[in-house]
C-alpha cells in the first residue's frame, strides 16, 4: 500500500522500487516539451513514492515535436496500467493548468 494509506512498501525500504530503465512489460507515458513546460523531478519522484505503490522508473528521452525536430522529454514509466492513469489524472506537478 502507499503511503497515503498509512501502509509502507517493501519494495521502498529495500531501495528497490525505482528502477534505472523501463523494462518492456511497464507501461508508459511520455511527458513532452520538458525544457519549456519543466516538471521539478524531485517533487514528481516524492508523489509517485507517496501516492502509488507499484516499481516504476523516470528517465529523459528525445521526442520529435510538431516541427519535426529533437525535443527533451520525460518518459515514466509504471508496473501496475492502473497507476499509470492515476498518474496522469492525479498529478499535481503533471497538470500544470
Amino acid at each position: 500500500m502507499a503511503l497515503a494509506r498509512g501502509e509502507v512498501n517493501p519494495l521502498s525500504v529495500l531501495g528497490m522500487r525505482r528502477l534505472g530503465f523501463i523494462p518492456e512489460h511497464f507501461k508508459s507515458i511520455t511527458v513532452k516539451s520538458y525544457k519549456t513546460n519543466p516538471v521539478d523531478f524531485k517533487m514528481l519522484n516524492q508523489w509517485i513514492n507517496y501516492n502509488l505503490n507499484s516499481r516504476y522508473a523516470i528517465k529523459e528521452t528525445l521526442v520529435l515535436d510538431a516541427n519535426n525536430k529533437m525535443t527533451e522529454a520525460l518518459e515514466i514509466g509504471m508496473e501496475d496500467p492502473k497507476e499509470i492513469l492515476m498518474l496522469s489524472l492525479g498529478c499535481p506537478y503533471l497538470n500544470k493548468n
